[in-house]
């Protein structure tokens, strides 16, 4: 190959390499989805005293009014506190799907909110708007929303980071794993 041919290639490549920001350098990743995490002690820790509001009731509870649950300790079994129409329940929380055992209530006896009734619900995810969020570790406010049975809560505001790759952390606790993507104009 000639001298001058051989500059022109090397000069074809150096520019190739310097549009596409260099040579090796991978896309920045960011998470694919909105994160599903099932409830559990570690999701729930993460969530703790963050209150989650149904606009409508939850159809588990027997409420039709706004109701707000928060699950308020991070023991190995979770408090929780629920509030609807003026009444109020708390109690203990397990796992496998949600099952709130009621250890004290204003609710009626008559209502599944009783003290000394179980509601087991099932599904009980916290759904995370993690979709598109740059996977290099940096907290920012997101939103989360708890879902029981049929019933979604609106977004709470939470801190939500994703690292390199892809461990999922809401409010300072790992929480989960979250699928990654390269960053296009698609996301």
């Amino acid at each position: 190959m000639n001298k001058t041919l051989r500059l022109m290639l090397a000069a074809l490549v150096a520019t190739t390499l310097a549009a596409c920001g260099g040579g090796g350098d991978e896309p920045p990743q960011v998470a694919a989805a909105n994160a599903t995490l099932a409830a559990s002690p570690t999701t729930t820790a993460a969530v703790a005293n963050t209150s989650f509001e149904f606009p409508a009731g939850v159809t588990d509870f027997g409420t039709v009014a706004t109701t707000t649950l928060a699950f308020t300790s991070t023991a190995t079994t979770p408090a929780f506190s629920i509030s609807s129409g003026g009444s109020t329940a708390t109690g203990v929380t397990t796992f496998g799907s949600c099952i709130f055992t009621i250890t004290q209530s204003t609710f009626p006896p008559t209502s599944p909110l009783a003290v000394g009734k179980t509601i087991t619900v099932h599904p009980c995810n916290i759904s995370v708007n993690t979709a598109g969020q740059t996977a290099n570790g940096i907290a920012q406010t997101r939103s989360a929303a708890l879902v029981l049975g049929a019933a979604a809560s609106a977004g709470a505001s939470v801190t939500v980071s994703v690292t390199a790759g892809g461990q999922l952390t809401l409010n300072g606790q790992a929480a989960g794993t979250v699928t990654l993507a390269p960053l296009t104009g698609a996301l």
